[in-house]
């Protein structure tokens, strides 16, 4: 079992993720390229989070009911699902993600987001955070 992130980990590498996309062409036209602003709600920590696709960006805070999608999990879920280990639509059904918004956008951007997995592996490696890693 892995450690769980802090909000301010998950802000950073999650964040950190998608600077890195940006320089990536092929990343960056599938990613901007998603015309959605997703809300990400935590616990276990308690965190909230931002990701504007079009603009690449995923910073701390709240979208005030302006996000086309809101996401509701515990910081191992959101640490998971960004190493690929974790089945999203499952997760949904099972009831261990809350998720509410638009699907149609929603699919796109878990398409897309998936080529940030390696990229966050990477950087948790580089940080030493191996205790993060769940494989």
């Amino acid at each position: 079992m892995s450690a769980t992130p802090t909000a301010e980990e998950l802000y950073k590498y999650i964040g950190m993720a998608f600077e890195n996309a940006k320089s990536d062409p092929d990343l960056f036209e599938k990613l901007s390229n998603i015309p959605g602003v997703f809300e990400i709600l935590t616990t276990e920590p308690d965190g909230s989070m931002i990701i504007d696709m079009p603009n690449l960006t995923a910073v701390p805070g709240a979208a005030d009911g302006k996000a086309d999608c809101t996401f509701r999990m515990t910081g191992e879920y959101a640490n998971r699902f960004w190493q690929g280990d974790l089945n999203l639509t499952m997760a949904v059904m099972r009831g261990d993600i809350g998720m509410e918004g638009n699907m149609k956008i929603v699919a796109k951007a878990i398409n897309a987001q998936t080529k940030l997995f390696p990229t966050y592996i990477e950087l948790l490696k580089k940080d030493g955070r191996t205790d993060l890693l769940v494989k």
